[in-house]
């Protein structure tokens, strides 16, 4: 996890990622979890969005051959996180991981259908983290 300026607690974001890794089978993988300020969120949301606007979350699968240096886990990409934007949204960081995570594993919400699984399986996902507190 990298933070650029955060007071998120960075073993509250693993044991997320490692709840829905679990909850999904998906094993021996990582994720880059990266904590930016708004300024960088807006640059890459432009970049790669083309939306001159800051936002909540942003993921970016790994390449299929993407080495993994990881001890032999599979890479499977990075999510951005804007805590500050977050917080100013009333927002939860936690719910928008996992929602940046199954981005990676290929969930989206570009279609109704998609968009009801994928809100299902963040529901789930987030009942079994917000109940182990």
């Amino acid at each position: 996890i990298t933070f650029a300026m955060s007071r998120v607690s960075p073993k509250r974001l693993e044991r997320t990622a490692l709840t829905v890794f679990k909850f999904l089978h998906q094993k021996e993988v990582f994720v880059e979890i990266n904590l930016i300020p708004n300024e960088a969120m807006r640059l890459l949301n432009r970049r790669f969005r083309h939306k001159d606007t800051a936002t909540n979350v942003l993921s970016f699968i790994a390449p299929k051959d993407f080495p993994s240096p990881e001890h032999g886990l599979r890479y499977l990409g990075d999510v951005y996180l804007a805590p500050s934007y977050i917080k100013f949204h009333n927002e939860n960081i936690e719910q928008l991981l996992i929602h940046g995570i199954l981005h990676l594993l290929g969930y989206n919400h570009t279609q109704r259908r998609a968009r009801m699984r994928m809100q299902k399986l963040e529901d789930s996902l987030w009942r079994i983290i917000s109940s182990s507190d």
